[in-house]
């Protein structure tokens, strides 16, 4: 009686340990991929964090906890500076021109037009920067009626005199609006970033401390728990170093190249090209190859054997060049085709941080049916002897 009374309360022990921890994950859910990033920059950091501690002179072991916790907020404090917040900056300005940009082209009825939009005609640059030659005209008409026409307009707005009180009611309820969106995101922003600073900090510190108390108190064993740790922090150095760092480098490159042959939406056109980079087989050929079609088209014959010679030797070549020397630091053991599928699949089910979740999830549950399947084998084994 007593033992099936001390099994009923193990089992209720349990569930509620259960709800907990579910209940636990839906109130960070809303903050797990700033937790998932902060745990990878702090695993990528802290040889760096451990060579410094070794090689900076400590005034006494006593003070070396101290001075461990200082270096650590300095290493963090330079990486927000240098490296994390020109990025988010750089993302942030490049998203929205090569949104529309992207646009632009999927609005595009001929490949013809297409190839116009992505290399303009050299006598239409007006289109390219966005200008209306019906109001350039009107503007030099406007300025050359001298004070005739600045007392019509006058005149009109004193006669239209409701209708722009009810038009600033209009635009000024608007206005609130916005700076209400803005002020939320702003907020939101300043929160995610403050936990990432926080958490990142704390996982540098005490990450080693935290992973141990974890595997003493998960339900899996640790053979299983140390198993999900690799394939955790092999998908984030791969994912941040083996494919972001070398699609960042090969859209940057190709971003120069067309900076240099004067191409008027090179930035947008170099994201583009770093994203392509994913794309087996053809690759970054998606983008060069129908500039250089522009350029055979305008007859700038020159600019087109340069971004062939561009194309192949520089921005394919990084690829082959760089990725070995990446895959050192970390690479991520996934295919190029399901990689893309659990990136865009992510991106649709979660939006942007999708794709980092989608291929997280993916290469957990990989690793999870591959370890089922040795537990099966070792089960096997045993009952055999």
């Amino acid at each position: 009686m007593l033992a099936r009374k001390t099994l009923t309360e193990h089992r209720l022990m349990q569930w509620c340990a259960v709800i907990l921890a579910l209940s636990t994950l839906i109130l960070i859910w809303r903050y797990i991929t700033i937790l998932i990033l902060s745990i990878w920059l702090s695993s990528i950091c802290r040889p760096i964090l451990e060579w410094l501690v070794i090689h900076l002179p400590l005034m006494n072991r006593c003070r070396e906890k101290r001075s461990r916790s200082a270096i650590a907020a300095f290493l963090l404090v330079f990486l927000v500076l240098v490296v994390i917040l020109p990025i988010v900056l750089i993302i942030i300005a490049l998203t929205g021109s090569t949104i529309n940009f992207v646009a632009s082209l999927s609005n595009s009825t001929t490949v013809r037009n297409a190839i116009n939009i992505i290399v303009p005609p050299t006598n239409d640059n007006s289109t390219d920067f966005g200008l209306n030659k019906t109001n350039d005209l009107n503007f030099v008409d406007f300025i050359r009626g001298g004070k005739n026409t600045t007392l019509h307009l006058l005149e009109r707005l004193l006669m239209q005199r409701d209708t722009i009180t009810d038009v600033l009611q209009l635009f000024g309820g608007k206005a609130l609006s916005v700076l209400s969106t803005v002020a939320g995101v702003t907020a939101q922003f300043v929160i995610g970033l403050l936990i990432f600073l926080v958490s990142t900090y704390t996982f540098l510190l005490h990450g080693n401390e935290i992973w141990t108390w974890t595997i003493h108190h998960s339900p899996l064993s640790s053979k299983h728990m140390n198993r999900f740790y690799n394939a955790f922090h092999e998908t984030g150095r791969g994912l941040l170093i083996g494919v972001c760092l070398t699609c960042a480098l090969q859209g940057l490159v190709a971003a120069i190249a067309y900076l240099c042959l004067q191409i008027p939406r090179w930035y947008a056109l170099g994201v583009l090209t770093g994203l392509c980079s994913l794309i087996p087989i053809l690759g970054t050929a998606i983008v060069w190859i129908p500039i250089t079609v522009g350029f055979f088209i305008q007859q700038a014959y020159v600019k087109a054997v340069i971004m062939i010679t561009i194309g192949i030797l520089a921005i394919g070549s990084i690829d082959n060049l760089l990725r070995p020397v990446f895959s050192k630091l970390g690479s991520l053991k996934m295919s190029t085709l399901l990689l893309l599928l659990t990136i865009f699949g992510g991106l649709e089910l979660l939006g942007p941080w999708g794709a980092l979740l989608g291929p997280l999830v993916v290469r957990l549950a990989t690793e999870a049916i591959i370890l089922v399947r040795e537990d099966e084998y070792e089960l096997l084994n045993t009952l055999r002897i």
